[in-house]
């Protein structure tokens, strides 16, 4: 988790850098719409001036993805392939996509505004200040997962003292309830089984009366 935060502070520090926002944001969502990876060239003819994109040198465009790659956001990767003027001759080329793993990836597209143009088309453009915003919502995101993962363990410690057991007995207790609220694949008990567990515990009470207990362990009054 602390590596986590690491990264997203030297992702906001470098976005604090940017003049222009949209320029690394449309790097961004161009990559995510790819998926998987697209070659250098390709990024450059596609969000070039050639194609009105963001970029008017290609060197601007090296420099951020490379920048990209050392944060951990892009992932690069050299393949040598035929050159299409002449079979015989192979030249490296430059590979990138998005890394599934940054905690940036799934809210790359909370950066647009999507908005109805037609009755059956949809359009989308940035919003205002889009590298701030994807800042923003990874940010949050990153905080609610430390708070789940407290708030769960808090609950355990407080099962745990309800009914007077332990971890792993608060651990099956949970996974009991969740087996037959069918959230997972539970084993189910077989009849005679469950039928000698329950001989078992009246022979364990011994035939008192009265003798129901609270979770806590205290008595019950009749």
């Amino acid at each position: 988790m602390q590596e986590v935060c690491v990264m997203l502070d030297e992702f906001a520090r470098y976005c604090a850098m940017q003049r222009d926002q949209s320029m690394l944001a449309s790097l961004l969502v161009y990559l995510k719409r790819k998926g998987g990876f697209v070659q250098l060239n390709s990024i450059w003819r596609e969000l070039g001036p050639t194609s009105g994109g963001p970029f008017w040198n290609q060197t601007t465009l090296v420099n951020k993805l490379d920048k990209l790659e050392r944060l951990g956001v892009v992932i690069k990767e050299r393949r040598i392939l035929p050159s299409p003027r002449a079979e015989a001759k192979k030249k490296a080329n430059t590979f990138f996509r998005l890394n599934p793993a940054t905690p940036l990836y799934p809210h790359i597209f909370g950066m647009l505004l999507i908005y109805k143009q037609e009755p059956d088309k949809y359009s989308s453009e940035l919003v205002e200040k889009p590298l701030d915003h994807l800042c923003r919502l990874a940010g949050r995101s990153n905080e609610t997962d430390h708070l789940v993962g407290r708030e769960l363990e808090v609950a355990m410690e407080l099962i745990g003292e309800v009914f007077s057991v332990g971890e792993d007995e608060v651990k099956r207790m949970i996974l009991e309830r969740m087996a037959r609220r069918g959230m997972i694949k539970g084993q189910k008990t077989n009849p005679s089984e469950r039928s000698k567990k329950d001989s078992k515990g009246k022979d364990s009470k011994g035939g008192k009366k009265g003798g129901n207990m609270k979770p806590n362990g205290g008595e019950q009054a009749n």
